[in-house]
């Protein structure tokens, strides 16, 4: 019997890493830095899927939401110009038994096709700096997506274990988004 249980556990194991692997995006760099109360983060990545697509998924921002289990909601507030919009997202994180919820207004521009920039707006957010940029390029059949961001929370972190905490929650996090748009554009 408890060969049994064994064999069962090794082979749903097995199963579950190799689904994953099979999506499994090709993280080629991920850094997290941290100065003070700022947090750096740099992200390339070459996703299994088309670029258009991508870009679809990247700039849906009412369905921010199907991207991460953080994101509990997103919604445009305004759109000034057609590549310019006004995003409201809530987030909700747990990092060990720490439970957050944050909230970010942004200002999103979609430059022709390949930038997305995403820019905090301070007086509404739980941020008091925020600045996010996205490269998507074409590789072949293949995406390069390129993530840069700059950010500074406005609420309290921990000292001692905080800032080991928010880079692993945010390279866990990035990792996560970034095999999620790589299902979403193979459906």
């Amino acid at each position: 019997m408890l060969n049994t249980w064994r064999r069962t556990t090794v082979l749903l194991a097995t199963g579950l890493l190799v689904s994953a692997l099979a999506c499994a995006a090709d993280i080629q760099r991920l850094e997290t830095t941290r100065d003070g109360d700022r947090y750096q983060l740099i992200f390339e990545v070459v996703l299994n899927a088309e670029r258009d697509k991508v870009w679809q998924i990247m700039t849906d921002y009412e369905n921010l939401p199907r991207l991460s289990r953080t994101i509990a909601e997103s919604h445009i507030l305004k759109t000034e110009h057609t590549p310019e919009h006004r995003v409201s997202i809530t987030f909700h994180a747990c990092i060990l038994i720490f439970c957050k919820t944050m909230k970010k207004v942004v200002d999103i521009e979609a430059r022709p096709q390949d930038d997305i920039v995403v820019t905090g707006v301070p007086a509404l957010s739980d941020f008091s700096y925020s600045v996010e940029h996205w490269q998507v390029s074409a590789e072949d059949a293949k995406t390069r997506l390129r993530y840069s961001a700059e950010m500074v929370p406005d609420f309290f972190i921990p000292p001692l274990i905080g800032p080991w905490l928010v880079k692993s929650f945010l390279q866990r996090e990035i990792r996560g988004i970034a095999i999620r748009v790589e299902e979403l554009a193979g459906q």
